[in-house]
């Protein structure tokens, strides 16, 4: 059987009607893109070969494929295969961002038909995406100011409607001042909102001492001081009176031992508040103590891992 030159016509319509990629690179190449015949001869190749690789479900070398075309010829006929593909293997948002990307730039005149149809097969996509996408809302116990959402490692704001998110399992995080951190677990299904409660622990406090420990020893510090030095001064004027009355001096007075007698009785005082502040401090530092947790350590065991957790 022979092929004639209407034949062989009619085959080369069909290849270029699979291809949407070749459609657009030979318009641009008849419009005098920047692209150089090397560059679209080789990304025309890379689409015939994802479209493979995507037809045989081998999503992730197909990706690569595709993107390896995009670096050369970036068009709206190769990026929508990126966009499609990351949606085909579950990389949601980014599909969407690209559809986006794509819908939102602006067609030139006079812009070949391929380019035109890539543009609505990304809106379709991005429109196709925003029902499929699901969202994740995060419930803290209690609810601090401030606190910091994380989804795999990557910062997420929060809102009342839910975080966008990819479909399928995730690790979440949740940091806040003053709480311990918490660490989850999360399995998103397609087209839902996804509503996870974490609770929140308060950290432990410190072991700084109590306004009652420091007051109590502060005023038995400030105590001790005065008892010293009103008890050195009660010891020099005995002395002093001691060698008047000796000498039968005007110093050996009722007044002059009232007056030793009155700073002794404030070193006594002095000596009374170092007990009293010294007492109240330590009283207060047991308590704080004996609320502490004790130190425990356990081992943790679990598929593929050994280790050990507690408290000191």
């Amino acid at each position: 059987m022979h092929s004639g030159p209407r034949t062989l016509m009619m085959i080369a319509g069909l290849i270029v009607a699979a291809s949407p990629a070749l459609a657009g690179e030979d318009a641009v190449a008849a419009a005098g893109g920047e692209a150089d015949e090397k560059a679209r001869i080789e990304a025309r190749e890379l689409v015939y070969m994802g479209d493979e690789l995507f037809a045989q479900k081998k999503y992730a070398e197909a990706l690569r494929t595709y993107q390896r075309a995009e670096r050369l010829v970036c068009v709206p006929t190769t990026s929508i295969e990126v966009a499609k593909t990351l949606a085909a293997i579950g990389r949601l948002s980014e599909a969407r961002e690209l559809a986006s990307t794509i819908t939102a730039s602006r067609a030139p005149p006079g812009e070949p038909w391929p380019f035109t149809q890539a543009r609505r097969r990304a809106d379709a996509l991005r429109s196709e995406l925003d029902d499929r996408i699901p969202r994740l809302k995060v419930r803290l116990t209690p609810s601090p100011a401030g606190a910091r959402l994380k989804v795999d490692g990557q910062e997420v704001k929060t809102s009342a409607e839910g975080s966008l998110i990819d479909p399928g399992n995730h690790w979440v995080e949740v940091e806040a001042d003053g709480y311990v951190g918490a660490r989850q677990r999360v399995y998103v299904p397609e087209r839902e909102v996804t509503t996870l409660d974490v609770a929140l622990t308060p950290e432990a406090r410190s072991g700084g001492a109590s306004a009652w420990a420091i007051g109590g020893f502060v005023a038995s510090g400030a105590g001790l001081a005065m008892g010293l030095g009103a008890g050195a001064a009660y010891l020099s004027a005995r002395s002093d009176l001691e060698e008047a009355c000796r000498q039968r001096a005007s110093g050996c007075s009722d007044d002059a031992r009232g007056s030793a007698n009155a700073v002794g009785w404030v070193s006594n005082v002095g000596f009374g508040l170092a007990l009293a502040g010294a007492a109240v401090g330590g009283l207060a530092l047991g308590l704080e103590r004996s609320k502490t947790p004790a130190s425990s350590v356990t081992w943790a065991v679990g598929p593929g891992y050994i280790g050990v957790r507690g408290t000191l």
